[in-house]
């Protein structure tokens, strides 16, 4: 496992930045953008990490239909 794990700034920035394109519509986009973040979570901190899991729940709530959507 690397030794570099993300800092809490840096998974906020990047949920930010995810969450901001689904709320501009792409939700496609935002979905991908929180797989990848949860990925690359896993890579560095460990596969259960917390917000490794809430990255893929994210990812859950942007292709679930748009009823469920914020």
């Amino acid at each position: 496992m690397p030794t570099d794990p993300f800092t809490p700034d840096e998974i906020q920035q990047r949920t930010a930045a995810a969450e901001a394109l689904g709320k501009s519509g792409d939700a496609r986009g935002a979905a991908h953008a929180y797989d990848q973040l949860g990925k690359l979570i896993q890579q560095r901190c460990g596969r259960f990490d917390p917000s490794a899991i809430g990255a893929y729940e994210a990812m859950s709530r942007w292709v679930a239909s748009p009823d469920y959507r914020p």
